[in-house]
């Protein structure tokens, strides 16, 4: 795989987050959302309804393609979304089911990494927590940032009225369980967006450097590189993945930035969003949003 950016940056995560984890096997399984303890009674004071947000500025759905069907040829039965915007002009040249709730499994990680870099501004460790996270998709940092930031309430709240999300929710019935967050394609391009244009800028190096150098394999030892990676192999990318699974559904995703230019530009930004019948397997699930990766990746590589 060609990687045109961060070429010395990743080194240094790269050598900082195996010194905390260490090297990832090739087994393959779901990812685990502990249960952890979270206080339960009214919310707390920070959290308050967002007010409705803004769509994206622009649009203009250019494709014709139905990431659905592409899904479902893969896992019967499956429900996608997929929003592809072009950075250069505030276009989305997709936009499929991009308003409807999914469980976000790990892509509330983004939110419980942008949360701590803002409440903790130059905290190195923290930094190094939220790196560690995104590049191995680790639950087990996850789930102490999550608790030390107040649980869902509290952090979904705050992320929520500060990037005006009006699709995202904490989980509803299974409080400590943040990957049954609740988010939408929507609000995942205002996240990113965030990161891109508005976050201080040694969070967004941060955080974009991490998903710049996602490992192949995950803490959990599941293997990361289905759909954007798989579909983008000589191109760079910045990607965040998440899969997971409830008695609800089965949930596989893929979002990210893909193809830096020169001075570091991004091109496009990709949201694919998969949810499948219960007993469907996880590798199947990814295998889908791969399949739907590569039916996108000619339309945006011309």
């Amino acid at each position: 795989m060609t990687r045109t950016l961060w070429t010395v940056a990743a080194a240094t995560v790269t050598a900082a987050v195996l010194g905390l984890i260490g090297c990832a096997t090739t087994q393959r399984s779901p990812e685990l959302m502990e249960e952890i303890p979270v206080q339960t009674g009214p919310p707390p004071a920070e959290w308050t309804q967002p007010p409705p947000s803004s769509p994206p500025a622009v649009r203009g759905k250019v494709s014709t393609i139905d990431v659905q069907q592409v899904v479902r040829g893969v896992s019967a039965n499956a429900t996608a979304a997929a929003v592809v915007l072009d950075l250069d002009s505030d276009t989305e040249t997709i936009s499929e089911n991009a308003d409807r709730q999914f469980y976000a499994g790990s892509l509330v990680k983004l939110l419980v990494g942008l949360d701590t870099l803002l409440r903790a501004p130059g905290d190195e460790l923290k930094s190094q927590q939220v790196a560690t996270m995104l590049v191995f998709s680790d639950d087990t940092i996850c789930s102490e940032l999550w608790v030390a930031g107040g649980g869902g309430r509290a952090i979904i709240g705050r992320m929520s009225q500060l990037l005006q999300l009006d699709g995202t929710q904490p989980p509803r019935t299974r409080p400590g369980q943040w990957g049954d967050t609740l988010i939408t394609a929507h609000d995942l391009v205002l996240i990113y967006k965030y990161i891109l244009t508005k976050a201080p800028e040694e969070i967004r190096e941060t955080m974009i450097r991490a998903m710049a150098n996602a490992a192949e394999h995950g803490s959990d030892h599941f293997f990361q590189y289905f759909g954007i990676p798989s579909a983008f192999r000589k191109t760079s990318w910045a990607i965040k993945q998440a899969w997971t699974n409830n008695a609800a559904a089965v949930s596989a995703h893929s979002t990210g930035l893909i193809g830096a230019g020169e001075g570091g530009a991004w091109r496009y930004l990709m949201i694919l969003l998969t949810e499948h019948p219960p007993r469907q397997t996880i590798d199947v699930a990814a295998d889908s949003v791969s399949e739907a990766a590569v039916a996108i990746a000619p339309l945006i590589q011309q």
